[in-house]
């Protein structure tokens, strides 16, 4: 190849690489369409300036191997496939993280990666024909805008378009340039404003000048906010002392059922008449929340009793929750009855390594609905065994969060026929979408009524400890910040679940004290197990029967950690600390700090299981 049609080549490399970097940006701004824009015009500016330089690094970096192709093997033809085909999926990715962010308020991230591998994507992920059409229009559409770009740098490669080439390019480094010095300027003096919108940005690399401001004393003396993201130092150990407990007389079974997504409020007669009246034969805590607005980081804390913050070191180190370890020392029947699979996420590292093979690896079924009836069949088969020996049995609904149901549970209507993310907004009406959501709760409810039928049929149930929760929330946008489902904020409507408890021997109750997923286990392992050991030993909880007030619980999701308080919810993020209204969840521009008193506590809980 001539040296004049090689510098066109890589000329129009760098051309296609800019058009590309606009169009992800964009994408990229389209996301924030839900989002207020910040007040500061500083703010605002960087926030542009981010959008912009961020995608364009990424556009001119995957640039870097078709240039050396190029250069090495310069084969125009097979170089503007190539590029086709890498920008294209460069664009689909982008859109990708918007669809992910619109949803989930973060970033593709291991997580999704984790979800992605992990073989439960079909499971935990359940579709409408609309998604899939729009995904499809998505994937045409990457080609279309992919074609228009090749054939304007194509048909417009002209000298002039060469030398603007210059100019584009130094206005492009002085925008990377200008955004990242401003960002490095407000992580020094703290400038939440600026900080907190690089939660925008996928894969967000800002540069920070703090360790070279302090090595000179030049770092300004402003006050850190407490950080709850980041793990303590230190070896994992739970628990932190051995268990003494002597749970072998009068064992009782037990049996903990999960509907995934149930917030508290639907357990009313009206949407759930089968768990409202095995509530009047129960214990019912009415300011239950979960541990988190994740699945992950919900059932972990219901089953382990320690905060999210440890779900990371309780994978890493293959972890059996004290629960379970006593259990199976006691010799009890495991049932684990689970329409999405437990290894997706790892909670057969986190919570039950040392019953792993009891495990199943799937559960069969071409969909959710097959998948929820048999796993209710398997589990009545499960308590209905004649067996001496104790039981433990979990059952793990999905259909609410998966939003399905048979036509003999549509009791709410008009409820949505399919389902398609993509077009709810701040304007959608919620009722058609609640109205769905009520249905698949309502699936659930029959559901258990033949799992309690089978408990009560086989004479069971007057010696099983039956516990009914939700793994966390599902807002219907009542925050009006576009939140449609969970994992995007802190709200009540996310992370408030029904928690009742039947307890043979204890009479019916309600409780309005403050409470957690994290209490359960210290429940089970003082009244039912019989341990002596102090709580602290083994949880970050305390037993769901001490109905003294306390002042606020703990949740947690990927990247963020709150402090729910009766009054006030703090969210600490990466950038910095947000404060809302617990009741109605909008935000609070000026509110008092944790005390000194408070923020000890919080700490000490968060580290309490890290031995240095």
């Amino acid at each position: 190849m001539k040296i004049e049609k090689r510098s066109r080549l890589i000329y129009g490399l760098f051309w296609i690489a800019f058009f590309n970097g606009i169009v992800a940006t964009l994408i990229s701004f389209h996301a924030l369409k839900s989002t207020a824009l910040p007040e500061s015009t500083l703010a605002l500016a960087y926030l542009v300036l981010q959008q912009v330089g961020h995608f364009q690094f990424f556009a001119w970096l995957l640039t870097l191997p078709l240039l050396i192709v190029a250069i090495l093997w310069p084969a125009r033809d097979l170089i503007r496939w190539l590029a086709f085909g890498v920008f294209s999926a460069f664009l689909l990715a982008v859109y990708a993280d918007y669809v992910i962010y619109q949803l989930y308020r973060f970033h593709f991230n291991s997580m999704i990666w984790n979800l992605l591998v992990g073989g439960a994507v079909d499971e935990i992920l359940v579709y409408d024909w609309q998604n899939l059409v729009a995904l499809g229009g998505a994937f045409l559409a990457a080609l279309i805008v992919q074609w228009v770009i090749f054939k304007v740098v194509n048909t417009y490669q002209n000298l002039r378009f060469r030398r603007l080439g210059k100019w584009v390019f130094m206005g492009v480094f002085l925008v990377q340039f200008s955004g990242q010095a401003l960002h490095a300027w407000a992580d020094a003096w703290q400038y939440r404003e600026i900080i907190s919108q690089v939660r925008y940005v996928p894969f967000a690399q800002p540069v920070k000048m703090k360790r070279f401001l302090r090595k000179r004393g030049w770092l300004p003396d402003v006050p850190r906010e407490p950080v709850l993201t980041k793990q303590s130092e230190g070896d994992f150990r739970y628990p932190s002392k051995p268990m003494q407990c002597d749970g072998s007389k009068n064992q009782m079974n037990l049996m903990i059922v999960i509907s995934d997504g149930l917030r508290a409020d639907m357990l009313n007669p009206t949407v759930m008449p089968v768990w409202s009246n095995f509530s009047k034969q129960s214990q019912v805590f009415r300011r239950h929340y979960s541990s988190g607005n994740a699945t992950r980081f919900g059932v972990f804390g219901l089953l382990s009793g320690l905060h999210g913050q440890y779900w990371f070191d309780a994978v890493s180190n293959s972890t059996t929750s004290v629960l379970m370890s006593e259990l199976k020392r006691l010799q009890y029947r495991f049932g684990f009855f689970a329409n999405a699979r437990l290894t997706s996420p790892e909670f057969d590292r986190a919570v039950f390594h040392d019953l792993r093979e009891l495990i199943p690896e799937k559960t069969p079924g071409d969909s959710v609905i097959e998948r929820e009836l048999f796993i209710t069949a398997k589990a009545r088969e499960f308590v209905e065994e004649k067996s001496q020996t104790p039981f433990f049995a979990l059952v793990f609904f999905d259909a609410p969060h998966a939003y399905v149901y048979p036509a003999q549970d549509a009791k709410f209507n008009p409820a949505l026929e399919a389902l398609n993310y993509l077009e709810l907004d701040n304007d959608s009406d919620p009722t058609r979408f609640k109205n769905r959501y009520k249905n698949s709760i309502a699936f659930n409810d029959r559901l258990t009524a033949e799992i309690l039928e089978s408990l009560k049929n086989s004479g069971q149930l007057d010696n099983t400890i039956v516990v009914m929760t939700g793994d966390h929330g599902q807002e219907m946008n009542e925050t009006r910040s576009n939140s449609w489902g969970h994992n995007s904020n802190f709200s009540p409507y996310q992370l408030r679940v029904p928690m009742l408890i039947h307890w043979p021997g204890k009479k019916p109750a309600e409780f309005n004290h403050l409470s957690s997923h994290v209490d359960l286990v210290p429940t089970l392992m003082q009244e039912m197990l019989r341990c002596q050991n102090t709580v602290e030993d083994y949880s970050n909880g305390r037993s769901l029967f001490d109905n003294s007030e306390r002042s606020f619980v703990l949740s947690k999701n990927w990247n963020n950690s709150a402090i729910i308080g009766n009054d006030l919810t703090r969210v600490f993020t990466p950038y910095g600390t947000e404060v809302y209204d617990s009741k109605t969840y909008q935000k609070r521009d000026t509110a008092p700090g944790l005390d000194s008193a408070q923020q000890l506590k919080v700490l000490e809980s968060v580290s309490r299981f890290y031995q240095k």
